[in-house]
């Protein structure tokens, strides 16, 4: 409100040619005002908006008939410019901060200032992106580094609104990391220091599988050579385990990291367990039942949706159906109990792990139900979907050969599906897995 009282007023001094400083200057304006508008307002009310009286906020009536002397409908109808003008001005300093070579100090505060604007998110992403073009290591250096305030957002401080917040970043720039060359990535290495927010806000959070032997498998494993934190560690090294059995490693070595697990994320403790799962069944060649009930009871402690998110895509691996069929029994609810953008590989996950279960107890329409409700197609780009698509894959195949049994359609299916192995290089999902899996 006083950005725009002082814009109004400055809109007024234009308009009389002079700057309102004394109560004669009042004088003047209030006749003038007399003249121009249909309701004029008292002088002592002209004298109180400029402070000549003591007064409290302007009153909108007050606001409305000053905006109608200088042409508009309504103070609302000023407001609206002035905002309009105001967004251009801060659109032209984001496109000259993302096409600058060198960020000043004024820069820097401006664009601290911005920082819990509505459109933040889409400005701070515009610029990392740039930098990330136009390989300016420099320049992104400056925004990543650890500071306070900082450019983005401090991994443990984190609110729960705040997470979507880093998301929407992470997925942007995620976009732009995609299209880089292996030299042009490579470069990226400095920013993994502990002393940048480059892996916390951005690796952390776009967990790209479709790259696991790309971009990120290279900086994932490069962390090694920064990350000190057990709950980093972890991370790294399960996401590299997990790319060792997605490209075909035949032998999975038992991991048994001290770690404080209350401190971890849900998600984080899920691939653990999930990992070990795996390792039960392929390496030991044990059976999961019982591993499967210890999971069930630890997950009541954490967000549930989250929680199992990898958790399934083992028990697909394993073709554990039984223990889907369990899981489900307790959780299905609070395995979708969420539904927006955030949760897109979660949901899409349960949906085509319920769709396996249908399929294996011969309930073909619920099964095709629950792959209609998936929506992996909608967004090519999430770090998920090419992973996410080869399981969604299996599930249509073995609906199809299950029913019609057309085959120009499973023909279709075999292509895509292995178009994407080759392009994710995940050697795990073979032939023989998608046309024999029951």
């Amino acid at each position: 409100m006083d950005y725009l009282v002082t814009k109004i007023k400055a809109e007024i001094n234009e308009k009389i040619g002079f700057t309102i400083d004394r109560q004669a200057d009042v004088k003047y304006l209030h006749e003038k005002m007399t003249i121009s508008v249909l309701k004029p307002i008292g002088f002592n009310t002209l004298r109180r908006f400029y402070g000549f009286l003591p007064s409290n906020a302007p009153q909108f009536k007050t606001l409305d008939t000053i905006s109608e002397y200088l042409g508009y409908k309504s103070f609302s109808e000023f407001s609206d410019y002035v905002n309009k003008d105001q967004d251009w001005d801060r659109y032209t300093f984001i496109s000259d901060f993302e096409n600058t070579d060198k960020i000043t100090p004024k820069m820097l505060e401006r664009l601290i200032s911005l920082k819990y604007h509505n459109d933040y998110v889409y400005y701070i992403s515009v610029i990392i992106k740039s930098f990330i073009r136009r390989e300016r290591l420099d320049l992104l250096k400056v925004i990543f580094i650890r500071r306070s305030p900082s450019f983005l957002f401090k991994k443990n401080d984190l609110s729960s609104v705040e997470v979507l917040e880093v998301l929407k970043i992470a997925y942007a720039v995620g976009g732009a990391l995609r299209s880089l060359s292996k030299i042009q990535y490579q470069k990226l290495v400095p920013l993994l220091h502990d002393k940048y927010e480059f892996k916390s806000n951005i690796l952390d959070f776009y967990i790209d599988y479709s790259n696991f032997n790309g971009y990120y498998g290279f900086l994932t494993k490069r962390r090694l050579l920064f990350d000190t934190k057990e709950g980093d560690l972890l991370f790294v090294n399960l996401i590299l385990k997990y790319n060792l059995f997605l490209s075909g490693n035949s032998l999975l070595n038992e991991y048994k990291p001290n770690i404080s697990v209350p401190k971890l994320y849900p998600a984080l403790i899920g691939r653990l367990l999930a990992y070990e799962l795996l390792v039960t069944h392929f390496t030991k060649g044990k059976p999961i039942n019982n591993f499967v009930t210890k999971i069930a009871s630890t997950a009541k402690n954490y967000n549930i949706s989250v929680f199992f998110i990898e958790i399934f895509p083992a028990l697909i691996f394993a073709k554990a159906i039984d223990q889907m069929e369990y899981l489900f029994s307790l959780f299905i609810d609070q395995l979708f109990e969420a539904n927006n953008w955030r949760y897109y590989a979660t949901q899409n996950t349960y949906l085509i792990s319920l769709s396996l279960l249908e399929i294996s107890k011969e309930n073909y329409e619920k099964a095709e139900y629950h792959l209609n409700l998936v929506s992996l197609d909608d967004s090519k780009t999430n770090s998920y979907y090419a992973y996410l698509k080869l399981f969604n894959l299996i599930a249509e195949y073995q609906l199809e050969l299950k029913t019609t049994a057309y085959r120009l359609v499973l023909k279709n299916i075999e292509a895509e599906y292995l178009e994407l192995v080759k392009l994710t290089g995940f050697k795990r999902f073979t032939l023989r897995f998608l046309k024999k899996y029951f």
